[in-house]
């Protein structure tokens, strides 16, 4: 009895293997002979995709588990190297204000002993530029705020960084404004810190160049270039750019903002300098020479 027991789930135990034999066997034939691309194969393949899913998921969880731990550990240590940076960046700000601060009480102080005028309060308004008109012969922009907002002809005009230009013409809604690098700007430059005074001039190029310059001027290359203010409709002070030399010697303008990638501009609003009366006896002296 016990050996027909035995026998029965040798049996059983042959069945099972040589069921699993037939279907390796069936399977390596239809690698073989079936096309990969055939949809059969492919509905199969989806199939035990589907069936195998959960499974896929449970064994890619520990992996993905050890990812997110390595980002967050990468994250951290560059979170600490910004935190770092940041921190002396402060440092650094703090000085300089602090330094500002001493600054604006000496020159206010020095204000006061030359009973020099207080310059005007100056009054910003933002413009988005909706067109780009630069071209081979012509530097210009179309900014979105016109005469209703205040803006006026020759007025000048910032960036993020620094000056890009003024205004030379105004709708009702809309302005033209003129850059630096067009041929016809010409701007009252200061170069610090020897004082020098010069005319930046656009060239129709990406670099201005310095003209008028006085005899035997010394400038330095990296010497900041800042707006004199001469003329009465630019303010004085605006950043502009940095002197650089060509290949032969000789000064230009690298400026700090890229023109070629502005979105918003800020036009500064300055009131009009009326020219001061004529004296009437220089008048009368001046019809008598005539």
């Amino acid at each position: 009895m016990a050996s027909f027991r035995s026998r029965k789930s040798e049996l059983r135990v042959l069945s099972v293997s040589g069921i699993a034999v037939i279907c390796l066997i069936f399977a390596a034939i239809c690698l073989i002979f079936v096309a990969r691309d055939d949809r059969v194969i492919g509905t199969l393949r989806q199939l035990m995709s589907d069936a195998f899913a959960p499974t896929y998921d449970v064994i890619s969880r520990p992996s993905l588990e050890l990812r997110k731990m390595r980002n967050a550990a990468t994250n951290l240590v560059d979170l600490q190297a910004s935190y770092t940076e940041l921190e002396q960046e402060n440092q650094k700000l703090r000085e300089q204000l602090v330094e500002l601060r001493r600054t604006r009480v000496l020159l206010d102080r020095y204000r006061e002993l030359l009973a020099l005028p207080v310059e005007p309060s100056l009054h910003v308004i933002s413009a988005r530029v909706i067109a780009d008109l630069q071209s081979p012969f012509v530097r210009t922009l179309v900014a979105n705020t016109g005469r209703m907002a205040g803006v006026q002809e020759g007025q000048a005009v910032t960036g993020g960084r620094g000056l890009i230009g003024r205004v030379v013409s105004v709708g009702r809604v809309s302005s033209r404004l003129l850059l630096l690098t067009d041929f016809n700007s010409h701007v009252p430059v200061l170069i610090s810190p020897s004082n020098t005074r010069a005319i930046l001039s656009g060239n129709n190029a990406d670099r201005p160049v310095l003209r008028f310059l006085p005899k035997n001027a010394r400038i330095e290359e990296g010497a900041q270039v800042v707006t004199s203010g001469k003329g009465g409709q630019v303010p004085i002070g605006i950043p502009i750019g940095v002197v650089r030399f060509d290949g032969n010697g000789s000064p230009y303008v690298d400026l700090l903002e890229d023109f070629h990638n502005l979105s918003y501009v800020r036009i500064i609003s300055t009131r009009a300098i009326e020219p001061p009366p004529s004296d009437p006896d220089t008048q009368i002296l001046t019809e008598r020479g005539r």
